[in-house]
């Protein structure tokens, strides 16, 4: 009888298989959690580009039609205008229509505040008299 040793098998062994999945297990585990962190100052700065963008919306706005918007509310503010102004609906898209409570619009024709909560706590506004200010505590409000 001839038994002859294979000797050219191809294919990698259980344990080596074991081995690269534990070591790519490991990159992900370190990896996802600095990836998370980048996904989320994007958002922020989605967010406040796109605030940038709606003052120069509103400003036009203002440009045609001799005032600012004045709808009855924010919410109303958003449902009427986020068609007219692109950067407000990115705004929407981005942060969603769950919490109205994030959004805070006011205008008496003459100015115009804006403002949203951003996902690390803080308020980005704009306004007709200061354009964009970053890094707020609370919404903007007409000084009336």
């Amino acid at each position: 009888m001839n038994y002859n040793k294979i000797v050219d098998e191809e294919g990698f062994t259980l344990i080596e298989l074991l081995i690269v999945i534990v070591i790519l297990g490991t990159l992900a585990s370190i990896a996802t959690p600095n990836l998370m962190g980048l996904t989320e100052e994007a958002r922020i700065e989605a967010v406040t580009f796109n605030t940038r963008t709606l003052l120069t919306e509103i400003e036009v706005y203002n440009f045609q039609e001799g005032s600012y918007p004045q709808p009855g509310s924010t919410q109303d503010f958003i449902t009427d205008f986020s068609s007219e102004f692109n950067a407000l609906a990115s705004i929407v898209q981005e942060l969603g229509k769950d919490d109205y409570s994030q959004y805070h619009y006011s205008s008496n024709g003459e100015e115009f505040v804006f403002s949203v909560q951003i996902p690390n706590g803080e308020y980005v506004g704009i306004s007709d008299e200061d354009g964009l200010e970053e890094g707020l505590n609370d919404h903007l409000s007409l000084n009336e």
